[in-house]
C-alpha cells in the first residue's frame, strides 16, 4: 500500500487509504479549489483487491491521458505548419456566417509574411439560374475588392476574422448557399 501512496506523492496526488473500511480518497492539491484541493475519487469497494486494481488502473489512465495530450498537441502543431504553409498569396477565404440567413463574406490574401496575412474582402457574384425564395447560390470574383485591407493571424486551417465570422479555404468556382431574410 505504501508503494501505491508514493506512485501518487511523485505525480501530485495525495492519496488516503482505510483498509478497515475498504475506501480510497485521492486529493489533487490546486489554488483554485474552494478547499485547497479537488477530489479525483473517494470511493468505497467491495474488497480490498478491487480497490487496489482500481488504484492502480487510475495510474494507468492518467498516463493514457498524458500521452494523448502529447500526442494532441504535437498533432495540432503539424495541423498548423501545414495550414501557415498552404497560405499563399492570391488565395481566396470564404466565410458564412448568419442567424435566420445566411451571410457569404469572401476576402483575398494580398500579403503573407510569416503567421501573418493581409486580407481584403472581394464581391460575390451570383451564380445563373440559382436564384430562389430569397436565396441564391454565390461565386468568389477574384481580384474585385471592396474593402481595405487589414491583417490577420493564421491560427490552424481558419482565419479568424472577428468573434462571428471564420474564414476557410475556398476551391476556385467553387459556389456557396446564400440567403437572406426579408
Amino acid at each position: 500500500m505504501m508503494n501505491l501512496i508514493e506512485k501518487y506523492e511523485a505525480r501530485g496526488l495525495q492519496l488516503e487509504i482505510d483498509e478497515e473500511k475498504i475506501t480510497a480518497v485521492c486529493n489533487r492539491p490546486t489554488k483554485r479549489a474552494r478547499l485547497g484541493y479537488k477530489t479525483e475519487f473517494a470511493y468505497r469497494y467491495g474488497s480490498v483487491a478491487r480497490m487496489i486494481e482500481h488504484i492502480e488502473q487510475f495510474l494507468v489512465d492518467l498516463d493514457r491521458a498524458e500521452q494523448w495530450k502529447q500526442e494532441r498537441k504535437v498533432a495540432r502543431a503539424a495541423a498548423k505548419a501545414a495550414a501557415l504553409e498552404s497560405v499563399k498569396e492570391g488565395d481566396i477565404y470564404v466565410a458564412s456566417w448568419g442567424w435566420e440567413q445566411t451571410n457569404i463574406d469572401a476576402y483575398q490574401v494580398v500579403a503573407k509574411k510569416g503567421a501573418t496575412v493581409t486580407l481584403r474582402e472581394i464581391a460575390v457574384a451570383t451564380v445563373e439560374g440559382s436564384e430562389g425564395f430569397m436565396s441564391d447560390r454565390v461565386v468568389p470574383v477574384k481580384d474585385a475588392f471592396i474593402g481595405d485591407a487589414f491583417k490577420k493571424r493564421i491560427t490552424g486551417k481558419y482565419i479568424n476574422i472577428d468573434d462571428v465570422r471564420h474564414a476557410g479555404p475556398a476551391e476556385e468556382g467553387k459556389d456557396f448557399y446564400r440567403s437572406w431574410y426579408a
